[in-house]
């Protein structure tokens, strides 16, 4: 398989034309592909790449996300850099990884001359080195690496030669890999267009760039191109990043041999086969023999357990779920899923098939008196990665489930109470009861999570204290058939007697949420329908669901980690479902300790820092969360008179560009 280099860009005056950008132009040329093209340019090019991929390749955050979590202080780690070019996003790797204290070797690779003649020009870097060589070869020869990524390559591919390049990075890779490159789209075209206009007049920066997004992918078809396995997220501006697991993800024990090249590379290690031999000495441990020793357990089966559970397992973590219930749950209960956790699902590799099942949220209209104060639109995009959807907790908790058993079967126990914990140093022992079983079994592992809810025992156990935010609240929800006048729609009604909610879901149904005095326990969905049509004159159809009263409480523990005991979704924090922030704040928490669990396995060394930051920084996204869901409650109180008008005309302000754009990005969640 043979992988081009690393292609340039450069300037002239911006078209007056935008080409057409309806189907790669895979025919296009890039300007430094002739080998005659002008040397000076092309060192130029290769000197600039640097500053063009610091704003639009996104190397820095992945780093951060994808790749620093799985280093060590001690234990040396290798990545490969495929079609590398000059070198740039190699070089930044090493020096990121070099000034965090982290041992990163790094080879490079491109089959271009001019690109590695460039590349080993430049000042050597410790860990890094470069190869005049394609990714077959390093198949051929038998390298493996923990680590392989790429930076803008893909759009020079035709579709045989992409699969080649992912056959080959799977065969690499014995952890992770990263395919990096620029989205095909108007506004890529545009603002790489304009932005490089008045800059790089003597390289082939900018000509080559547009060209590259001429040749690039959308979304859409690199979904549609890549085999089962590989997932696509979109990052803004303009970025795709296509990654791939390894089904293990255990460390290599076979990287690239020693050689007498500029830099060498050190060997691998025995991490991957001891992983190994945990998870089948685990599986192998029958019940009721002692302790079962476990790397993570997980206390509760709800939707983040679940996704935190597929999560860990993904990465090869030996994990095991206890959940109280022996069936699950068949309520509605949380609905809403914005972008941010469909980055999370798109990591488990069932983001798709909750698109399918659920409908997608297009905006939200503010009423009040039988008049619209003002609309939000949440997103423009037609990329469906991007969408705020709508889907019952029981659909999505059931693709969860299906996912897990495909990960890790049998490793999901329902009808199992969690009676005791006690963390041991080393270890964590977890006393349980088993339904309809007169005594108890002890379990154990490296590490506990307490998904178990708002009324955590795990949390209670541990003596860890809840601080009330706001909260006292009191609603009345049910499911309703569509009336089909805001198709697609939220509708939040601020009246007098306080607020009334309305969201789309699934099957031609809308959710309908009503503010009440009191907790009306004994409501049905016919009083919850006279409410509404009293407050709002919506009279709606008939319904065979049932109402269900809820009251608002807003707590946050103190603190989300104890030893090796760490609190996850509503045990950490609960937070008003007014907004839809529950589940996803706590399939962010998920997101997070995921990889953070991971390290700590791997690295004791660097656990207890890594599970504060983890405590910190979800604590404040928590802090975050409540803030808004405060305002939420607030604004959707009763109120009457010169409040009211005050209310209405702040409404109207925040609908309203810039406001309404930032008032957007707050209720998607995308800042936490």
């Amino acid at each position: 398989m043979g992988i081009p280099s690393l292609r340039g860009k450069s300037p002239r005056l911006p078209s007056p034309r935008l080409p057409s950008l309806d189907r790669r132009a895979i025919d296009a040329v890039e300007l430094m592909d002739d080998p005659d093209c002008d040397p000076g340019k092309l060192a130029s090019t290769y000197a600039n790449f640097r500053f063009v991929n610091a704003v639009v390749s996104g190397w820095r955050g992945m780093y951060r996300r994808d790749i620093r979590p799985a280093l060590s202080s001690t234990r040396e780690s290798t990545l490969l850099d495929v079609g590398c070019g000059g070198g740039d996003v190699a070089r930044s790797l090493a020096r990121w990884a070099a000034r965090d204290g982290l041992r990163l070797n790094i080879t490079a690779v491109d089959p271009d001359a001019r690109a590695h003649a460039y590349a080993t020009g430049l000042p050597p870097l410790p860990g890094l080195r470069f190869r005049r060589a394609l990714s077959s070869d390093l198949v051929d020869e038998g390298h493996r690496f923990d680590f392989v990524v790429s930076n803008h390559v893909l759009h020079h591919l035709t579709g045989e030669q992409l699969g080649g390049l992912l056959a080959d990075s799977e065969r690499l890779a014995a952890r992770r890999v990263l395919h990096a490159d620029i989205e095909r789209s108007r506004f890529g075209y545009l603002g790489f267009g304009l932005g490089t206009w008045p800059f790089f007049r003597r390289s082939f920066i900018r000509d080559d760039g547009l060209t590259s997004i001429r040749r690039s992918f959308t979304a859409r078809e690199l979904r549609a191109a890549v085999p089962p396995g590989w997932q696509v997220t979109r990052e803004h501006p303009s970025r795709l990043v296509l990654r791939w697991e390894a089904r293990t993800a255990a460390v290599s024990d076979a990287s690239v041999p020693a050689e007498a090249d500029a830099g060498g590379h050190g060997h691998g290690h025995g991490h991957g086969r001891e992983r190994e031999r945990t998870w089948e000495a685990a599986a192998n441990n029958p019940l009721g023999s002692g302790p079962r020793m476990r790397e993570v357990i997980v206390v509760g089966g709800g939707p983040v357990g679940i996704l935190l559970a597929g999560l860990l397992a993904v990465r090869g973590v030996d994990v095991e779920v206890l959940e109280q219930r022996a069936e699950p749950s068949l309520r509605s209960r949380a609905i809403g899923i914005h972008p941010p956790s469909l980055r999370a699902l798109e990591q488990l590799g069932v983001a798709e098939e909750v698109l399918d099942r659920a409908v997608r949220i297009r905006g939200g209209v503010v009423r009040s008196d039988g008049r619209t104060l003002g609309r939000l639109a949440f997103s423009a995009t037609t990329d469906r990665m991007q969408s705020v959807i709508s889907l019952p907790q029981s659909e999505t908790e059931a693709v969860l489930r299906a996912r897990l058993a495909e990960l890790a079967p049998g490793r999901l126990r329902g009808g199992i109470t969690v009676t005791g914990v006690s963390d041991r140093g080393d270890r964590v022992a977890v006393e349980t009861v088993a339904d309809g079983m007169p005594s108890g079994e002890t379990l154990e592992a490296r590490y506990v999570v307490a998904a178990d809810g708002a009324r955590s025992l795990v949390r209670d156990l541990l003596g860890i204290r809840c601080t009330a935010r706001t909260g006292g609240e009191t609603y009345l929800m049910s499911d309703y058939p569509d009336t089909g006048e805001y198709l697609g729609e939220a509708v939040l009604y601020f009246e007098r007697d306080g607020v009334v909610e309305s969201f789309p879901l699934p099957g031609g149904r809308r959710r309908w949420v009503a503010m009440t005095p009191t907790l009306l326990t004994d409501a049905t969905s016919g009083d919850l329908a006279a409410l509404i049509r009293a407050r709002t004159g919506t009279q709606l159809p008939p319904t065979t669901a049932a109402a269900s009263a809820f009251s608002v409480q807003q707590r946050l523990a103190t603190s989300l980690v104890a030893g090796r005991v760490v609190l996850v979704g509503d045990a950490g924090h609960q937070i008003s479902p007014i907004g839809g922030q529950g589940m996803n704040l706590g399939w962010l928490d998920a997101l997070q300790l995921a990889p953070a669990l991971e390290r700590a396995l791997r690295e004791p060394d660097a656990a207890t820092s890594v599970l504060r930051d983890y405590d910190r920084r979800r604590r404040r996204s928590a802090r975050m969360a409540a803030r808004q869901a405060g305002f939420n409650m607030a604004m959707g109180g009763p109120v009457e008179g010169l409040r009211l008008r005050a209310r209405n005309g702040l409404v109207r302000t925040l609908a309203v560009p810039p406001a309404s754009a930032v008032l957007a990005r707050a209720f998607t969640m995308r800042w936490l």
